[in-house]
């Protein structure tokens, strides 16, 4: 998933900062003045975290408190801090990939910031990289960090890369072992938390769930919560009851949370939503997508998405009291698909909270893709963006693909700039998976 420098340094990347600042803070007050004297200068040990929501940075820190606990100097910070280390003999990166294939929020600014400075002595490094095989994109900024540490004159490999699938407790684990052993040092213990769902998930209710349109179709589900929470956001839901975690996109519809999800063969997630009926309990957590709100300053806002990306949409629309001019340009297989949503996006253009809907059928009647509805109407795309309007994405990668191509190809033609140019700006806006 992409995300504008602008709303990464307000979103993600500030909240994995200040994690790790939390953290540091926390451990003085326990234990005095013992952390502070380990900085970026003098501590032998070095750990560099690439985190989008703090999953990882808080495997990081159990790390860094082992070596810390054990007499080591330490120093823990995030990839986009990258700097000189004097005295490092070690560093430890551990990152996570975002969407397709992309830093996370902590370390966007790596890659630029690496080639610019030169480590004074030879520094041993090793790369744990976390991700999901149900991507294409396994772990790619993980295998792209090791590459680039691997050309460094400085860098010298400790051991191979080490993928963690889907934050799999024995992968997590061998790492562990293998690199304390290599090291000379006590193992660390698994932390707790990696073998089971998190604490303080909160009991959320379901309302309603509709059926699929067909076999691998989409199915609505609604769910009451106590939770706080806005259109845009991410429900985190653990089907195993363990480590093993799912998010979807949320559309607050009636202060309640609307989820459209693809029901997938044999799927972990959308299986055990499929299976539950009205008056179940759940127990789950919102995760706040800051990087992924409806703006409320734009004079038009565009929304594009195919399937279940639809889901956050609906929520922005049923939000959107004071009828900002919004378009929908959304794919779908078949009116089948879009049945679901049919009478509610009806009801929208009625009540004004949305301009126009344009859905695009691959596979029946003129057989388009959102990306010919966006070609089609070029001249309001185009004008939306220099107007210091919005674009919103939300969908799956492949798609996200697409529009992003046309998109740039969009913005050169007519304006000489390129997409990435708006998205510095705050102008497009992506949760994609």
């Amino acid at each position: 998933m992409t995300i504008s420098l602008w709303t990464y340094l307000l979103g993600a990347g500030i909240l994995a900062v200040a994690a790790i600042a939390i953290f540091v803070a926390t451990r003085k007050r326990k234990t005095g003045s013992k952390t502070s004297k380990f900085t970026a200068e003098n501590a032998r040990f070095i750990i560099l975290v690439g985190s989008e929501n703090g999953t990882t940075t808080r495997l990081a820190t159990s790390v860094y408190e082992h070596l810390l606990a054990g007499g080591q100097s330490v120093f823990l910070t995030t990839l986009n801090n990258y700097q000189s280390f004097p005295q490092a003999e070690q560093l430890i990166v551990m990152t996570s990939t975002y969407g397709s294939g992309e830093a996370p929020g902590s370390a966007k600014r790596f890659m630029e910031i690496l080639p610019t400075v030169t480590q004074s002595q030879k520094i041993h490094f090793s790369v744990m990289a976390f991700g999901s095989r149900n991507y294409p994109d396994f772990c790619r900024f993980g295998y792209d960090v090791h590459l680039a540490l691997t050309n460094q004159e400085w860098a010298v490999p400790f051991l191979d890369i080490h993928t963690i699938d889907d934050k799999s407790p024995e992968q997590s684990d061998l790492w562990m072992a293998t690199w304390f052993q290599q090291i000379g040092l006590p193992k660390m213990a698994l932390p707790e938390y990696l073998t089971r769902a998190p604490l303080g998930l909160k009991p959320m209710t379901i309302i309603s769930r509709t059926e699929p349109a067909h076999t691998d179709g989409a199915f609505s589900i609604r769910i009451k919560t106590s939770s706080s929470f806005t259109s845009g956001d991410l429900l985190a839901i653990y089907p195993g009851g363990d480590y093993r975690e799912r998010q979807y996109s949320i559309g607050k519809v009636d202060k309640e949370i609307q989820l459209s999800v693809k029901l997938h063969p044999n799927g972990f997630g959308s299986g055990y939503l499929y299976a539950l009926n009205p008056g179940d309990v759940i127990h789950a957590r919102v995760i706040a997508n800051y990087d992924f709100r409806f703006p409320s300053g734009a004079p038009r806002v565009i929304m594009i998405a195919n399937g279940t990306g639809i889901a956050p949409f609906l929520g922005m629309m049923d939000q959107n009291k004071r009828k900002t001019e919004c378009h929908l340009y959304c794919g779908f297989r078949g009116a089948s698909s879009f049945a679901l949503y049919d009478d509610f996006v009806k009801q929208q253009l009625a009540g004004g909270q949305l301009s126009t809907a344009n859905i695009a059928y691959s596979r029946e009647g003129d057989k388009q893709y959102v990306k010919d509805l966006l070609a089609r109407d070029a001249d309001l795309i185009a004008t939306t963006l220099h107007e210091e309007g919005t674009i919103m994405i939300c969908g799956s990668l492949a798609m996200q693909h697409d529009v992003v191509q046309f998109l740039d190809a969009l913005c050169m033609e007519r304006y000489g700039k390129s997409l990435s140019h708006y998205e510095s700006h705050g102008q497009v806006l992506m949760d994609c998976y």
